[in-house]
């Protein structure tokens, strides 16, 4: 590994790379919304009605650039927030499709969108907004 690519990596850290992953997640699903074919599949037509699709799909592209941004920071608090609440709000609705009846499979997408905002909580949790990572502080087990 060069000295460039290992200061990059020591600088990224754990945590700065599972904000690359939900990058990667985030913007793989803005574009799934973005040329979902037609017609729709029950879910995405129960979110259509709730916001329109590209609406739904400029959020994740947001967090996804959230997250990109912050990888690389030391502080990285408002990524792993916006990752969480924006799969947390996806998971409730999808919950609500299926109570109402509009999605019949909805409960798989909301155990799975809220499973993965608990396993985005896990790996930012137990962080005080005020430690920053590398600063030769307290670390945490997540850093």
């Amino acid at each position: 590994m060069t000295a460039a690519a290992s200061r990059l990596a020591t600088r990224l850290g754990r945590r700065g790379a599972a904000l690359l992953f939900f990058t990667l997640l985030d913007f793989v699903y803005c574009l799934s919304l973005l040329t979902s074919p037609r017609p729709l599949s029950p879910l995405y037509t129960w979110m259509d009605t709730l916001v329109p699709l590209p609406a739904w799909a400029a959020c994740w592209g947001a967090v996804g650039a959230i997250c990109l941004w912050y990888a690389f920071r030391a502080y990285d608090t408002p990524a792993f927030m916006a990752a969480v609440a924006l799969k947390v709000a996806w998971g409730i609705n999808a919950a609500f499709g299926w109570l109402t009846g509009a999605v019949p499979l909805g409960y798989v997408s909301a155990v799975i969108w809220l499973a993965f905002a608990a396993f985005v909580h896990l790996i930012a949790g137990g962080i005080p907004p005020g430690v920053r990572r590398g600063t030769g502080g307290w670390r945490a087990w997540t850093l």
